[in-house]
């Protein structure tokens, strides 16, 4: 398992199986070729399916598909700061928003010590759609960034 001593990480993708919505899972997919990255790796249907998941005070890595907040492939990072007024935390097409399912951790006391959203932007969603070339090629850039932020956060894994 890659969980220290000192830091618990978790990484949740969301997604589903319509058009580029499956980019989240995707991304999980390539970080899951790694036996360590795969144990702390989940794919998600919705947001509040994370909520179950969270243990206290560990690390959180959240991958999700945006429409309409960037140029199709663009791979935009959220911190928790910036969350709030992001429309990536708001929008969601998963029924209910990552912002409200991490509020509902929060008074359950499931606290996070730091939070990273990546965020994909895509093209469509549209049911029975493949992944577009665009979300494809967003699956590596996010997992390259996935990939550096963890050796800061877990150093000697």
């Amino acid at each position: 398992m890659i969980d220290s001593p000192q830091r618990i990480v978790r990484i949740f993708a969301l997604g589903s199986p319509h058009g580029d919505d499956q980019v989240a899972w995707a991304a999980a997919d390539r970080l899951s070729e790694d036996p360590l990255i795969r144990s702390i790796t989940y794919q998600l249907a919705t947001p509040w399916d994370l909520v179950e998941l969270l243990v206290p005070d560990c690390s959180v890595i959240v991958i999700d598909a945006c429409v309409g907040v960037a140029s199709p492939g663009s791979v935009l990072r959220i911190g928790e700061n910036e969350l709030a007024s992001s429309p990536v935390a708001r929008q969601s097409t998963h029924g209910g928003s990552l912002l409200q399912a991490l509020e509902m951790a929060k008074a359950l006391r499931r606290t996070i010590r730091e939070l990273a959203v990546f965020g994909i932007a895509v093209e469509s969603c549209e049911p029975g759609d493949a992944l577009s070339e665009s979300a494809r090629h967003a699956v590596g850039d996010v997992v390259l960034q996935i990939e550096i932020l963890l050796s800061e956060w877990l150093p000697k894994r």
